[in-house]
């Protein structure tokens, strides 16, 4: 009896484990329940289940609210709850049959109620209050809403551990999710895949069953949440000579990055330890040109609900407002004869306002500091809201003051101490998203202080190729005769194009001028450096002394930079 017991065991474990696991979880908070609803086709996920009450098909009124696009809220002394979408505005109150819309009162087939603490109402009062019309289908259990609108052709990912949400953060998540109202949106649970490429097939599967176009993929979690893929430093951007074979290789190290999740050209055995030397040197076959953005909020179990609700106050604080963008800088680059330092992103974000070649920051305001950074930092977050840029380099501990130093004018207790207003933040040159996990001044600011969706980099920039002048010829002054004439000269937009990753910036803030996202604008960013990168990996340039494969050092800046938070709605 005994060993047909542990046959049985046996058996039933391997069949487990020869089951195929190439389909996702997908949360759509409805376990325990029949009845889903849709608006224009588009899912909407509940943390509570919408349930039959008195014959009457109740859901929770703020999920379908925000998914109509209505501000919801709440007044706990009175228990009213309102909803407005435009000129409309609805208000109603807990256990109450009557409602107003608009200056009319109606009467609700059943009273609102609260159940695990979340407010239910008809669903046809709900939808119709702002003009929707609502069916429902019995057969398939299914409240269908429809605003007229046609259904969302593009699809929107939003990737998520169970194993790392609690409740709250869960629900936080669903209800973002039904914030964007023009992609069909997808929530998977990624808790199976413990890979970068094994979870990059399984959305490859996903979106060929689906069909359509991707939108977007945004990823809740840190690294060891939700996999990211791994980055080995390997390149070789010289020939080399009698000392050295001209690569650069770091053996000890393994980088992560998300960079490879923007497009689905990739076959995923060749995404494992992805390195520059791959892409070049052995042309394996790896597309490096996005097709639509990703962003991850890198945080973890019970943080990510606080964020998401700062991340919607930041939304209504800056909705209309020209915000000032704040540059703070610490360049090392140094040259006799310069104005600044070739590597002072500061210095560049200024000619991008000031020379008429470039024209951007029309309606922005600038302000850069060079000196007692530490304190102007704290009292720009002191005075208000703010789009930071910091230029230094430094570490995943902070950004230096100097070179190779550890003496930090911003670091993990800064990064947690400015919380007086939010801020967006661009850090260039510092690794200070090292991990993409708990350990690194990203993550601090963005859980204990008022960071907002930060750019910033994984992997250490050394800003190889990143200049604000280049020794070019110049016409031979009147009256001089001889050899060329050489100087110093600011780069322009044709010098931007010879590899330099100040391309990346003028095309984020180019995009940021027309009126574009963060998101969006980072993503365009991305795309144009991707395919100027992919045009010159095989071309040498002799510049700044040497003769280099400069877009080498562009591969390694595109698996460096990422955009950490929230997708915009």
């Amino acid at each position: 009896m005994k060993r047909f017991r542990w046959i049985s065991l046996f058996l039933f474990f391997l069949i487990c484990t020869l089951l195929p696991f190439d389909s996702f979880a997908i949360a759509d908070g409805e376990g325990n329940s029949e009845i889903t609803v849709t608006i224009n086709s588009r899912p909407i996920y509940f943390d509570v289940s919408p349930q039959k009450i008195d014959g009457r098909v109740m859901v929770p009124l703020r999920a379908i609210f925000e998914s109509l696009g209505a501000e919801v809220g709440w007044e706990g002394s009175t228990q009213t709850i309102t909803g407005q979408k435009e000129s409309i505005i609805v208000t109603l109150r807990l256990n109450a049959t009557e409602a107003t819309v608009g200056d009319k009162t109606v009467t609700l087939d059943v009273a609102a109620t609260q159940i695990e603490g979340r407010t239910f109402v008809p669903a046809r009062f709900v939808a119709e209050s702002f003009g929707a019309d609502v069916k429902w289908d019995d057969t398939n259990k299914q409240v269908i809403i429809s605003t007229g609108v046609a259904a969302p052709e593009d699809r929107y990912y939003f990737l998520y551990n169970s194993h790392k949400v609690n409740d709250q953060d869960l629900a936080s998540i669903k209800l973002f999710v039904n914030k964007f109202r023009s992609t069909l949106n997808i929530l998977l649970d990624t808790a199976q895949f413990k890979t970068a490429p094994q979870l990059y097939d399984a959305l490859k599967n996903e979106q060929k069953k689906l069909g359509g176009k991707v939108a977007g993929i945004q990823i809740f979690g840190t690294a060891e949440d939700v996999p990211s893929f791994t980055y080995t430093h390997k390149m070789k951007p010289s020939k080399g000579n009698f000392e050295w074979n001209g690569i650069e290789e770091d053996k000890t190290n393994k980088s992560v990055s998300d960079f490879l999740y923007s497009t689905f050209k990739n076959d995923s055995k060749y995404l494992n330890d992805i390195s520059v030397y791959n892409i070049v040197q052995e042309s394996l076959p790896i597309s490096v040109i996005p097709e639509w953005p990703v962003s991850r909020l890198p945080l973890t179990e019970g943080e990510i609900a606080k964020y998401i609700d700062n991340y919607d106050t930041y939304r209504k604080q800056t909705e209309g407002k020209s915000v000032p963008t704040v540059a703070i800088s610490a360049p090392v680059e140094f040259q006799k004869g310069l104005d600044t330092a070739q590597d002072d992103i500061a210095f560049f974000i200024k000619r991008l306002k000031e020379d008429k070649e470039f024209g951007l920051f029309k309606n922005i305001d600038q302000r850069i500091y060079y000196k007692e950074l530490a304190e102007n930092l704290m009292q720009e977050n002191k005075t208000g809201i703010m789009d930071l840029v910091m230029g230094s380099r430094g570490d995943s501990d902070g950004a230096s003051m100097k070179k190779d130093s550890k003496e930090y004018y911003f670091d993990h207790k800064s990064a947690a101490s400015l919380n007086s207003n939010y801020y967006t933040a661009f850090f260039w040159g510092f690794d200070a998203a090292k991990g993409l996990g708990i350990d690194n001044v990203v993550h601090d600011g963005l859980v204990q202080g008022k960071m907002i969706n930060p750019i910033a980099h994984t992997i250490p920039a050394a800003n190889r190729g990143v200049n604000n002048y280049l020794w070019l010829p110049i016409p031979t002054p009147e009256g001089e005769t001889g050899n060329d004439w050489y100087d110093y000269l600011p780069v322009d937009k044709e010098h931007l194009e010879w590899d330099n990753p100040f391309f990346f910036v003028y095309k984020y803030y180019e995009a940021i001028d027309s009126g574009k996202t963060r998101l969006q604008s980072f993503f365009e960013a991305n795309a144009a450096y991707a395919t100027l990168t992919e045009a010159n990996k095989n071309t040498p340039r002799f510049l700044y002394g040497f003769e280099y494969v400069w877009s080498s050092f562009g591969f390694e800046n595109l698996f460096s930079l990422h955009y950490l938070g929230l997708a915009d709605y």
